[in-house]
């Protein structure tokens, strides 16, 4: 790797990563996995699963607590499931963002991206079968200031949603099937 970055972004090794991926496509498949466990209550501890990308195995040693707020019968200690969600789709989105603007030479100063959508809980909770259950829309906004242009970043935003694995796992019809161990 070398020692230029762009917004922290090693833009010369993300070239070297890119043609080995190009050359060894199983070099290209990233495996995650996560564990829930129920803690009572409304709330769940989740821990990481060791991921893989290609044939390297990477040790991961993270955990989260879900919690739900006190309206939904929790304790508001630590986030929703929902925010949880969205925190990932815009991890994911960011990563996206600031990776491309490395990759066109743009040097950022600050990015913000602000996530929202509401949900129905009439339908989560059973109340009324017309409810929708989920988001039926999420609104994104990303705030940028640097040496870019408007359309520059309108560009790379568009970049975004083709190529997010968040963005594209909550627009896309994803299969989501249940195994046994």
């Amino acid at each position: 790797m070398s020692d230029i970055k762009i917004n922290g972004i090693d833009t010369v090794g993300l070239q070297q990563y890119v043609d080995t991926i190009t050359e060894i496509p199983s070099e290209a498949i990233s495996k995650y996995g996560i564990k829930a466990e129920w803690q009572g209550g409304v709330k769940t501890q989740i821990t990481a699963l060791n991921q893989t990308v290609g044939d390297k195995e990477i040790e991961k040693d993270f955990q989260f607590i879900i919690d739900e707020p006190n309206e939904l019968l929790g304790a508001n200690s630590y986030p929703s499931p929902q925010e949880y969600l969205l925190g990932g789709l815009a991890g994911c989105m960011m990563v996206g963002f600031v990776a491309n603007a490395a990759n066109n030479n743009i040097e950022l100063e600050n990015v913000t991206l602000t996530i929202k959508g509401e949900l129905n809980l009439r339908g989560f909770l059973g109340v009324d079968e017309e409810a929708p259950v989920g988001f039926e829309e999420l609104k994104f906004n990303y705030e940028v200031k640097g040496s870019g242009t408007q359309e520059d970043y309108d560009k790379i935003i568009e970049k975004v949603r083709k190529t997010s694995p968040n963005y594209r796992t909550m627009t896309d019809n994803v299969k989501m099937t249940a195994y046994k161990i």
